[in-house]
């Protein structure tokens, strides 16, 4: 099931009105990119959080706000590392991540300050990561989600090269991620016939 912008907001809303302590949470993914309506639905929300205890924080929240933690973990979802998943009476769930995404990334410093601050509900702050932050996500999320290489088509214009390939140098596990990051790329450029200005620096320098 898919669902749109609003639906997410009014979501956001119900759970920020119960959060009892300040909080950041940090939006990749497809609902980041509805709320900068680059898609018109998503599926779920991706929430990474700084620390452990502002996940607790949130966490206390949810229940209130009628989410609950499901028996069985799709299996679509299964091998990506998320710490924890939550759902609603409608289906829709959400991926908690805390402080790494995937196994792979870390949110790392320059990935939130390039964050855009979104909206603020009560204790709740949302930032949207940056374009360019998604399309690495996205880059490493999974060899086998077509849906990936579609995002990383719409997320595709101006966007800027160097802040990614900044990033990817910055991060702990670099040669490892470059080297995954560079079969992807291969992937998209080949699929939509489009020139990927770092992938030939990212050969050359692996």
């Amino acid at each position: 099931m898919e669902f749109n912008a609003e639906y997410v907001d009014q979501e956001l809303g119900n759970i920020g009105i119960r959060i009892k302590k300040k909080i950041d949470i940090y939006l990749i993914g497809g609902v980041a990119m509805s709320f900068r309506k680059l898609k018109e639905t998503t599926k779920d929300i991706d929430i990474v959080f700084k620390n452990k205890e502002d996940y607790l924080i949130f966490k206390d929240a949810l229940f209130g706000a009628q989410y609950h933690e499901p028996v069985i973990v799709k299996r679509e979802y299964g091998h990506l590392d998320t710490m924890k998943m939550y759902e609603n009476k409608d289906g829709f769930h959400l991926d908690i991540f805390v402080g790494h995404v995937l196994g792979k990334l870390d949110l790392s410093p320059s990935m939130m300050k390039r964050a855009e601050l979104y909206k603020k509900y009560n204790n709740l702050t949302v930032y949207l990561i940056s374009k360019e932050d998604i399309f690495l996500f996205k880059g490493l999320a999974s060899e086998g989600r077509t849906r990936d290489l579609d995002d990383m088509r719409l997320l595709y214009p101006n966007l800027d090269w160097s802040a990614i390939k900044q990033e990817l140098k910055s991060q702990k596990r670099s040669n490892e991620l470059t080297s995954w990051f560079i079969l992807r790329l291969e992937e998209f450029s080949k699929t939509y016939k489009l020139d990927v200005p770092i992938l030939t620096e990212l050969k050359r320098n692996l």
